[in-house]
């Protein structure tokens, strides 16, 4: 009998959890994918993530098919789909690795109406649900506890499915992204490479940086982060391997320093936290998680239009946060420095409404990923668990002379500053009539003037909270 094997995000074929289990019961295995229309068209998602996606189900198509396999494409209701293919083959058995949403969790529960037998397994992820708790058997809400366990805890090496045969079925055509709705944006730069090689490559290539991360990843201007979120969203690379080949580059360097290896990782314990958040907290998905600042009253984008269109296009006078959104804008990426900042920045001198700010966040990151957007954004907000107190709030002008000392970043992204004198380049609104005309660059007209005062804006965003603690 013939297994089918449901891929949803885990778009490789190694260190395919649900491929690997499958592969050990059946020789006869149908990697399936349904493309779901309707999610597309209910969906708040943009064009880099989606381009990313479709780069990536396309090259594992190709992948297979070159191997003498195949990847059948459906598009249609995933449960209808998959109940046409179990009667068409006569499958016994139906394999898939869980995901967490809201989304994903009612549909997966459908499917297990089926008339085959369904088994899941944990894949996108080190540890789920409830693998990790308090001592009391409560999901955890601090992550310093949470990564304790995390780290102490085994985990398993990445596997080889084994050999197994795709019968010779009917696939349809993958849509193009046009078919799908989706046109390149204007202005839109493509700086990704998808896809099982791009993902492999990535790795490769963040090696070779992995030792300074620890003291260079926080400086905007370096490319020292490991841009590996959207290969780890679409499961091109797998959490177990991007894990142990860190682990293998502290084996290989016994005599030096590798903090940077564990702060690394720590990214990917973040990620996992957040997961099992979202999972033991759903309601944290559209309300704050604390719930003395529910009754927050955030200014929507409709009624904050002017200050919500300044920050998305770049144009709010405060030239770190500028370049962050018009480098998130140009490329579907922003420096993880800056995600910060800018947050920050939307909450505490802007007040804009988070819920807004993740919409637009899920459809320009190329990363997006539901748990980590939430549990960032509800962090920088000081709505979260385990979040940035209220009152510490990032001050935008000393952030940038800190994490962008020379400006380099700042004049990558927001060139009507390239010639501003370095004195300036945090702060272009002091500088002299003299040197605006030196430098080609008039503020209020080839650039705007600060649209908020952050020191008035800091005391009122103190002064709401603790309002609300009341």
């Amino acid at each position: 009998m013939a297994a089918i094997v449901w891929i949803r995000r885990t778009l490789r074929e190694y260190d395919n959890t649900a491929l690997v289990e499958a592969s050990k019961e059946h020789k006869q295995v149908i990697p399936f994918y349904v493309i779901d229309e309707n999610y597309f068209e209910k969906a708040d998602i943009g064009y880099p993530k989606l381009k990313f996606w479709h780069d990536s189900l396309n090259t594992l198509q190709k992948t297979l098919r070159e191997d003498g396999k195949d990847l059948v494409v459906r598009n249609g209701d995933p449960v209808e789909e998959l109940k046409k293919i179990v009667n068409e083959t006569d499958a016994d058995s139906i394999y898939f690795n869980r995901d967490y949403t809201k989304y994903s969790r009612e549909r997966d529960k459908k499917v297990r109406n089926l008339d085959a037998r369904v088994e899941s397994f944990k894949d996108i992820v080190m540890f789920e649900e409830d693998e990790i708790l308090t001592n009391s058997g409560d999901p955890y809400q601090t992550y310093t506890y949470y990564a304790k366990k995390w780290f102490k805890k085994e985990k398993r090496r990445p596997k080889q499915p084994e050999n197994y045969n795709v019968p010779n079925l009917k696939s349809e055509e993958i849509p193009t992204l046009e078919e799908l709705g989706f046109d390149k944006p204007d202005d839109f730069d493509w700086i990704w490479n998808p896809g099982r090689e791009g993902g492999k490559k990535r790795v490769e290539e963040f090696k070779d940086k992995i030792l300074e991360y620890d003291e260079d990843r926080d400086y905007a201007w370096k490319d020292s982060t490991s841009k590996l979120s959207p290969h780890l969203k679409f499961g091109t690379v797998s959490i177990r391997e991007v894990f142990w080949e860190a682990e293998r580059i502290k084996a290989r360097n016994p005599n030096k320093d590798t903090s940077g290896v564990k702060t690394w990782q720590e990214e990917l314990a973040w990620r996992d936290f957040y997961f099992q958040m979202l999972y033991n907290y759903p309601e944290s998905r559209n309300k704050a998680l604390q719930e003395q600042f529910r009754r927050i009253e955030w200014r929507s984008k409709k009624d904050a239009e002017a200050d919500w269109e300044a920050f998305i296009n770049g144009r709010t006078g405060f030239p770190f946060v500028d370049a962050g959104m018009r480098q998130l804008r140009k490329t579907g990426w922003m420096h993880n420095r800056l995600r910060m900042v800018v947050t920050s920045f939307a909450c505490k001198d802007l007040w804009l409404n988070w819920q807004d700010l993740h919409q637009y966040f899920n459809e320009q990151f190329v990363d997006a990923e539901i748990a980590s957007m939430i549990g960032g954004i509800q962090w920088a907000y000081s709505i979260g668990t385990d979040a940035q107190p209220y009152f510490r709030v990032f001050n935008p002008w000393t952030q940038g002379e800190k994490y962008d000392p020379e400006g380099e970043y700042i004049r990558k992204w927001v060139p009507e500053l390239k010639d501003v004198p370095d004195e300036y380049i945090h702060r272009p609104y002091e500088m002299t009539q003299f040197a605006q005309e030196n430098s080609d660059c008039v503020i209020g007209e080839d650039y705007p003037r600060p649209i908020v005062d952050h020191s008035e804006q800091r005391k009122k965003a103190i002064e709401c909270f603790e309002n609300a603690r009341e």
